[in-house]
């Protein structure tokens, strides 16, 4: 087949960059292509934020505007710029494969600070026209300054390097695929599944019209299923709340195995409080029907964690966003066990938010040229409050990936790891065979009281031994049980408790986004 194509793009170098790489793969197959340049409204605007730009689809109309009349034959998007209907006689005739779909935090040297979120120093100025991006970082950094920023992504790049923000907030897509010179800029990737992407973030869609019929067949030839089946739960969440890429929010679906995990985060237009959530199943249409109807409904379920009251903060805050009603009660009282002496070792493995709490209770400093691992993100960051940045950090909730990586690290050293006197010893006992194990008990736990019968719609476990005494004293737990990893799900089922929800990671938000997904 000899037929000519003309590929209708946008003239940034991001969008030039989407393509050729069309081009090249319609080339492989034996096509003739052509790009041609289309100026939007988006790139002719530059001097107005996205939200004082009427309509939708500021970034494509031109291209489709160009498909209807004739001028080209295929526009290629990015997929997250698209409105979620096609202008009647156009339509998706594929996607790409997907990018990095993460956003990636560009940082000045000077505006760096290790112990932080994000590693960005207090009250930092940070740039982005995304009011999702806002939203999250507001989220998780509330003295951040967000300031508006346009232009293409080099541009971007050099307001900040020319000092006009402390940081920038990019699609790491974009920066992969231009391949820009950072120019001694820090990037700190930021997962997706913790700063929730856009829609589609990092996938290409290709437009063409309904009747040609042709064409629509061989980009079949380009086309990603696997990509649009995750894609669609996504965007049919941004379809049904009626939003453009204006719309606070993020959603991300991914594939693991068998199963798809979806988070979603919105800030409501209402000014109500910003939600967030996690769930996960074996079909993505389900999972978004699902998400959709909690992040639109306010919940009415009474939800027990076992923390105490000031340990749950950021817990509380999040569920409550969604409705439901906390009650925090900690089944366990602990009391510092003090360290008569420090013991010599090249590492201090601390397991639990527990354990650098108590350590550091005591006055304690690390010694000299000590190397420091953290179970996971939440202990990671409980050291981090005491002036500590973990030489290492484990998978979180997973005991067995965590001991390997470490193991491999460790080997021939010897490792202090401080505990609880009831300790479990998970990793101890995995690395035995690499490393000498010390340790040091810094603190025991006893059963506490409760003020009464605990009754809730939902049970949040933090540790195995919260299991233990809460089951003593109040019996099994009527409701849903989520357990905040592996072996505390182990406690729950040697009480015979056979359903336990894990949520994906061991930390506090989370845990939130797990109830809330429910």
């Amino acid at each position: 087949m000899s037929r000519k194509i003309i590929i209708g793009s946008r003239g940034s170098d991001l969008a030039l960059w989407q393509a050729n790489f069309t081009k090249n793969q319609l080339e492989e197959l034996g096509f003739d292509i052509e790009i041609q340049i289309i100026k939007t409204k988006g790139d002719q605007i530059q001097h107005l934020p996205f939200d004082k730009i009427e309509g939708k689809g500021f970034f494509t109309k031109e291209l489709e505007d160009a498909l209807l009349n004739g001028d080209i034959d295929l526009a290629v998007h990015s997929h997250k710029d698209l409105p979620t209907q096609s202008p009647a006689g156009l339509c998706i005739a594929g996607v790409s494969y997907r990018e990095d779909c993460s956003e990636s935090l560009l940082i000045r040297s000077e505006a760096k600070d290790n112990l932080q979120t994000f590693q960005l120093k207090h009250g930092a100025s940070v740039g982005t026209s995304s009011h999702r991006r806002r939203s999250q970082m507001l989220h998780h950094r509330p003295d951040l300054k967000i300031v508006d920023l346009r232009g293409n992504v080099p541009t971007r790049v050099q307001k900040l390097i020319d000092g006009h923000y402390d940081a920038i907030l990019l699609a790491s897509a974009g920066l992969n695929r231009l391949n820009l010179d950072l120019q001694g800029l820090e990037r700190i990737v930021l997962s997706p599944n913790k700063f929730i992407p856009a829609p589609a973030q990092g996938v290409l869609a290709f437009q063409t019209r309904e009747t040609d019929v042709e064409l629509r067949k061989i980009v079949a030839q380009i086309h990603h299923s696997d990509v649009q089946e995750s894609i669609g739960a996504e965007r049919f969440i941004l379809n049904q709340l009626d939003g453009g890429c204006l719309l606070p929010l993020g959603v991300y679906c991914e594939k693991r195995e068998s199963d798809f995990r979806l988070w979603a985060s919105l800030q409501p237009i209402d000014g109500s409080p910003y939600r967030r959530l996690f769930i996960r199943g074996k079909n993505p249409q389900f999972l978004a029907e699902k998400a959709l109807m909690n992040l639109k409904s306010i919940a009415n379920q009474k939800v027990y964690i076992s923390r105490n009251p000031d340990e749950a903060e950021l817990f509380a805050k999040m569920v409550s966003a969604a409705g439901f009603q906390v009650e925090a009660v900690n089944p366990v009282r602990y009391q510092t066990v003090e360290i008569p002496v420090i013991p010599y070792a090249d590492w201090f493995f601390f397991t639990s938010i527990r354990t650098v709490d108590h350590y550091f209770d005591q006055d304690l400093q690390l010694p000299a040229n000590i190397r420091v691992a953290a179970m996971g993100s939440g202990t990671a960051q409980a050291l981090k409050r005491h002036g500590i940045q973990p030489d290492f950090t484990g998978a979180d909730g997973n005991t067995r990936d965590t001991a390997a990586a470490f193991s491999e690290l460790a080997k021939g050293t010897e490792v202090l790891f401080p505990i609880a006197a009831e300790s479990l010893r998970s990793i101890q006992n995995q690395i035995s065979t690499q490393a000498t194990v010390k340790e040091v008990v810094v603190y025991e736990s006893q059963p506490a009281d409760f003020p009464h019968q605990i009754s809730a719609d939902i049970y949040v476990f933090t540790s195995p031994s919260c299991v233990n005494s809460f089951i003593q004293a109040q019996g099994k737990p009527t409701g849903k049980v989520i357990a905040i990893g592996r072996t505390t799900a182990e406690a729950l089922q040697n009480q015979g408790i056979a359903q336990v929800i894990l949520p994906p990671f061991t930390t506090e938000e989370s845990l939130a986004d797990t109830v809330c997904g429910l």
